[in-house]
């Protein structure tokens, strides 16, 4: 498995400033091409007349893990549209958040409003950023808490797929408002998972 220099906080920093990745430098490439993906054992996912991707699993830190993420690079036909991530476990939500609430008080202009989205039983979700950035999370089981599963963007090089990523969270979850109040935590019998997002987020909203 290949290792990058970005932690997986930098990447979602690079989706916050430019809502994909724009230098290939940082993977390790010379540029987005088919023929360099290929030539660095990218594995082609669907039909190159139609839409598809090619990917490749990295190394990257996040605290002090290491971490599995499977970068994607997606094409419609020979045209490129833009990039994302698929997280194998070990990045808790949570703890991104947290990262992010804190680094965004040294810097104003990365505060970006947060929605989020959930399936009915809470136990796969999504939070929006600024309308575009999509991080997907799941909780498997009590002690992991909300794991994130892939980053994903609107961005599209093309203007072919219409908020993609953001319309197929709005059209398949619900929107959700917190409720912060710990006697109404209690009385729901909201999992630990969402009671530590609820935390996580009363924090952001003190530096807010």
């Amino acid at each position: 498995m290949k290792a990058l220099k970005l932690s997986f906080f930098e990447i979602l920093l690079l989706f916050l400033k430019d809502a994909t990745i724009k230098s290939p430098e940082a993977l390790g490439l010379k540029s987005f091409s088919p023929d360099e993906l290929i030539a660095h054992d990218y594995e082609l996912a669907g039909e190159v007349d139609d839409y598809h991707f090619f990917e490749q699993l990295y190394n990257v830190t996040h605290k002090t893990s290491s971490v599995g993420v499977v970068f994607k690079r997606y094409f419609f036909k020979d045209q490129q549209v833009g990039s994302g991530f698929r997280v194998l476990k070990g990045v808790r939500l949570t703890s991104l958040l947290k990262e992010y609430i804190s680094y965004s008080q040294h810097y104003p202009e990365l505060i970006k409003p947060l929605t989020f989205y959930f399936f009915h039983d809470k136990k796969d979700g999504a939070v929006i950023f600024d309308d575009s950035l999509v991080v997907r999370f799941s909780h498997k089981n009590q002690r992991d808490g909300y794991q994130v599963e892939t980053l994903e963007s609107d961005y599209d090089e093309m203007g072919i797929l219409n908020k993609a990523a953001t319309n197929a969270i709005k059209y398949t979850m619900d929107f959700h408002i917190f409720e912060r109040s710990r006697i109404t935590l209690k009385k729901r019998h909201y999992s630990s998972a969402y009671r530590r997002l609820v935390k996580a987020l009363e924090a952001k909203d003190k530096h807010v």
